[in-house]
């Protein structure tokens, strides 16, 4: 002790020691693993609303439709009558309309029991829809339009495609009222109509409400085990969906219309081409994948939603300016201009589905049905 004041005096191997001690307490402290920054989770695209206010209204518009049309068919056949015919063109119009708005929907019940394909086989590469009906019509066994076997029975004679030759080519219509054939085309008609109101039904039902069906399952986050099994996949189906909407118009309803050119067009390929619709038939699904684009962007900030809504109002016009036939357009030169234009409308609003969308989301999209054609 020195003043009053301790001292304490350390051995050489002591000091040492506690020299190497706080060596390792700082190498520790600097080699200690240092946290990373928390990133913020993406935010989550609620498919729910998307489901209840965009979905849903557009199968209940499909259900009344069809039903409409399977009432129409039921009436005209107790008594076939030529001035009969426009009531059933019209009932097969409404009902392609609301299917349309549908049409490029792959997720759901829709996805069960090859009911898109039976609702509407197109393309049809092969004839398929032709050489079916010439075959059933020319059978005579009535049992074979019974509801529950004609469900089993090729698609390609089961849906809307082939209602629309019985209706539209020609001689069709006369074929109906009198001819050897016209009771079974009316049978067969009939059929085909019961048969597309059943299917619409069944998807219809199947999707319930908030608390039941296939939206039950999902808003308990229970999921379905056919179609939904993991409920966190569902926002990625819908955005892929909603992409394969305007592939799905450009690939299939304008592109090989147009050939390689005007002097190449081939109308035949046109999806409605004998009802006069083909152009219709790419307005509405447009118009329907843009409304969907909108929904989903109501669910973004103020800026990317103004890019999206850009988009899909862009398209909406594109849409709005489509030609009645697309088939008729293809083979001249300013037609086959104005639809190239708008199939680069149709891509913007599609790329949007990817950017801002996905991207905001954080949702890698997956392959669509036309991926690979």
């Amino acid at each position: 002790m020195r003043d009053g004041r301790m001292f304490y005096r350390f051995s050489a191997p002591s000091r040492r020691a506690v020299l190497g001690l706080v060596r390792g307490l700082a190498l520790g402290l600097a080699l200690a693993p240092v946290a990373a920054p928390v990133q913020a989770a993406s935010p989550a695209l609620d498919p729910v609303p998307l489901i209840e206010t965009w979905l849903l209204p557009r199968y209940d518009a499909f259900v009344g439709a069809t039903k409409a049309q399977a009432a129409a068919w039921a009436t005209f056949c107790a008594k076939p009558d030529a001035a009969g015919v426009p009531a059933l063109k019209e009932a097969y119009g409404k009902t392609a309309d609301a299917w349309n708005a549908v049409e490029f929907v792959t997720f759901g019940p829709i996805s069960l029991s090859l009911r898109a394909d039976r609702i509407s086989f197109f393309p049809d590469r092969r004839n398929a829809i032709t050489r079916g009906l010439a075959e059933i019509i020319g059978d005579s066994d009535a049992g074979r339009l019974e509801p529950t076997r004609f469900a089993q029975s090729s698609a390609s004679v089961q849906g809307l495609p082939a209602l629309e030759r019985l209706l539209y080519e020609e001689g069709a219509a006369d074929a109906l009222v009198a001819g050897p054939e016209a009771a079974r085309r009316c049978a067969l008609g009939t059929a085909i109509a019961t048969n597309l109101a059943a299917i619409a039904s069944e998807i219809r039902t199947a999707w319930g409400d908030k608390a039941s069906g296939v939206l039950g399952a999902i808003v308990s986050g229970k999921g379905d085990p056919a179609l939904f099994p993991d409920v966190g996949a569902l926002p990625g189906m819908i955005l892929t969906d909603l992409s394969g909407a305007y592939q799905r118009v450009t690939d299939t309803k304008i592109l090989p219309v147009l050939g390689t050119g005007p002097a190449e067009a081939k109308p035949t390929l046109a999806d409605n081409w004998r009802s006069g619709r083909s152009g219709r038939v790419a307005a509405n699904m447009i118009r329907s994948a843009d409304a969907l684009l909108v929904a989903v962007g109501a669910q973004m900030p103020s800026r990317p939603q103004y890019v999206v809504n850009k988009a899909a109002t862009g398209a909406d016009a594109a849409a709005d300016k489509l030609p009645a036939d697309i088939g008729a357009a293809a083979g001249t030169a300013p037609g086959a201009s104005a639809l190239q234009a708008a199939i680069k409308t149709f891509k913007v609003a599609q790329a949007s589905v990817y950017k801002p969308v996905a991207s905001y989301f954080g949702i890698s999209l997956g392959f669509n049905a036309l991926d690979g054609d």
